[in-house]
Parts: C-alpha cells; structure tokens; sequence
C-alpha cells in the first residue's frame, strides 16, 4: 500500500510485510495497539479492526 514518507506517497513492501505481522500478532492475543492522540503515548486495548487499519497508515520513516 502507498503511505507518505515526508515528501510522497511510495509503496514499501517491507513496511506492509512487518506491520501485517504486528496485526496477526494482535488478534492472536486480543490486543491492539492504538494512540491517545496525535503525538501522544501508545495505549493498549482490547483488540479492534479500526486500530488495525490506522497502524496500517503509519508514516514511512525508514531509510531506504
């Protein structure tokens, strides 16, 4: 999926590839994780497709 990193919207499959992962590790244990707010802490809470989807949008930060 394309996400933004900074300057466009690029695909990373490395990025897709972990973050999927992180979600089945999630739905094995019924948790997710979510965020307060925008720049705030990480929160865990039970487990919910919504939060799925939003840590799918994370940003690309990497270096290529």
């Amino acid at each position: 999926m394309k996400r933004w990193n900074g300057h466009d919207h690029v695909e990373n499959k490395r990025i897709d590839d972990f973050l999927n992962e992180v979600i089945v590790v999630c739905k094995n244990h019924g948790l997710s994780i979510s965020h307060e707010d925008g720049h705030g802490a990480f929160v865990i809470c039970d487990y919910d497709d919504s939060d799925s989807r939003w840590l799918m949008d994370a940003l690309d930060k990497t270096s290529k």
